[in-house]
């Protein structure tokens, strides 16, 4: 099972909409808890975004590097492992943040967090041999 979740029109839908109602998730996304990645770049050089799931701690953000139903890290998270520095969009501002892969008992913590909110990332997990990455975002000056 591995196809694309979205296709890159829709996804670049889905950016323009959240950036036009001022960073939140609109239509059947809607109350759903989304932020924008700004990681690496295309070839063109336009920067990479990507439209992830986020579990909010304090004044840090965790993103889950799920890829459904691929046994591959997504695409985000080698920009991120590259350079750990990157930009995201979130409840209408703009962060600089610092990405860090969290491991053990703190990633194991995280996901469960994750699933017990949305149960599908139970299922998610399941699908693949891989353990799905975890990754810290932290703004920068925090």
């Amino acid at each position: 099972m591995s196809q694309k979740m979205f296709t890159t029109q829709e996804i670049s839908d889905f950016v323009d909409e959240f950036r036009a109602n001022g960073g939140r998730p609109a239509g059947k996304y809607t109350g759903a808890t989304l932020l924008l990645l700004i990681s690496g770049a295309e070839a063109d050089g336009t920067p990479h975004v990507s439209p992830l799931n986020f579990y909010a701690d304090a004044d840090r953000y965790f993103v889950y590097a799920v890829n459904p139903g691929v046994d591959e890290d997504p695409r985000w998270l080698h920009d991120l492992r590259a350079n750990p520095q990157a930009t995201i969009e979130v409840e209408g501002r703009t962060l600089q943040v610092t990405a860090t892969e969290v491991h053990g008992a703190k990633r194991d913590e995280m996901y469960a967090r994750q699933a017990a909110r949305y149960p599908q990332f139970t299922e998610l997990q399941a699908a693949v041999t891989r353990l799905i990455p975890v990754v810290e975002l932290l703004p920068t000056g925090s």
